[in-house]
């Protein structure tokens, strides 16, 4: 399957390029990746916290107080875990190495977003 050019390179592609240094590359990526990240989960915080005041119901007190059971902390581990994993995959990218492959290849990750 070949991918138009003004789509930019799949993920196991060499990525974008900034900088010379690949490195300072996966840095900016891994920046804009936490950053998207950090902005979607305050938006629906936002969201939530108005639909919940509307209903008269004041969470504050109530998020300050919650003590998680194990089961929750474990699923928040996995979600903190595989959050990680997609801020810092751009450092997995070298597009000097033989790994990087084609931007025709199929990606290594699902875009659910």
């Amino acid at each position: 399957m070949d991918i138009p050019e003004k789509l930019g390179f799949e993920i196991n592609g060499p990525g974008r390029t900034y900088f010379d240094d690949v490195t300072i590359d996966n840095i900016i990526d891994s920046i804009m990746e936490l950053s998207a990240a950090v902005w979607t989960v305050r938006d629906r915080q936002i969201v939530l916290e108005t639909v919940l005041a509307e209903k008269g119901i004041d969470v504050t007190d109530a998020i300050e107080a919650y003590v998680p059971d194990q089961a929750s902390l474990d699923a928040r581990t996995a979600e903190r875990d595989a959050l990680a994993e997609r801020i810092f995959s751009g450092f997995l990218r070298r597009p000097t190495s033989e790994a990087a492959g084609s931007p025709n290849d199929p990606s290594l990750r699902e875009i659910a977003d």
